[in-house]
């Protein structure tokens, strides 16, 4: 019901009716569950962009080991507040803030969005993009989801990213509505996003 009120107030903010169930989050984790189960995996960088009421953020808190860093960039007051009450701790930075805005000192090996792309215009979603392949290290992986009942892509710059990157796609049929998985696999990233932000449109 909370997240069906803030939706109701904000779509551009909050983007669906109901926020993501535990199985498109464990989907969405996946990767980063392969990789940490090793024993030689270095300790990782990873960055959540809009948590919304936290369903993903508790997949990859329940992964967390004490050697790695969190930080999640949420822009809505409520959500950030919730988020930051139940998770800030030492290796969790919770960022009430625009990820366009968002600027670290660090890249992120994973990074993680629940953003409601297509309640967005074209130009925004090629901004938030940009900005997500800046803040990748040279090799990163970017996992995000995308409701079924919407067309592909809304922009040529996402498609093409997809494109070049994809690693693994998967429909998630338990969630409401249904949603594609995608992880992206990005090798030399702030490359791809100078680009990518010339060539397309």
């Amino acid at each position: 019901m909370e997240h069906l009120i803030h939706f109701i107030k904000d779509l551009k903010q909050t983007g669906a009716i109901a926020p993501s169930s535990k199985f498109l989050a464990k989907d969405l984790v996946e990767q980063l569950s392969e990789d940490i189960s090793c024993e030689e995996c270095p300790p990782l960088n990873i960055l959540e962009i809009g948590p919304g009421t936290g369903p993903l953020t508790k997949q990859i808190t329940k992964l967390l080991r004490p050697k790695d860093n969190l930080d999640i960039v949420e822009l809505q007051e409520h959500f950030y507040n919730t988020i930051y009450q139940k998770y800030q701790c030492e290796n969790v930075s919770v960022h009430h803030k625009d990820i366009i805005n968002f600027s670290s000192d660090q890249k992120y090996d994973y990074i993680f969005s629940s953003l409601p792309y297509e309640a967005m215009g074209k130009e925004l979603i090629k901004n938030i993009w940009r900005t997500k392949l800046e803040l990748c290290k040279q090799k990163a992986y970017i996992c995000y989801f995308k409701y079924v009942s919407f067309r592909k892509f809304k922009s040529n710059f996402e498609r093409e990213i997809v494109q070049r990157y994809q690693r693994d796609k998967k429909i998630v049929f338990l969630n409401l509505p249904p949603a594609k998985v995608f992880t992206l696999e990005i090798h030399n990233p702030t490359l791809s996003a100078s680009n990518l932000v010339e060539n397309v449109a």
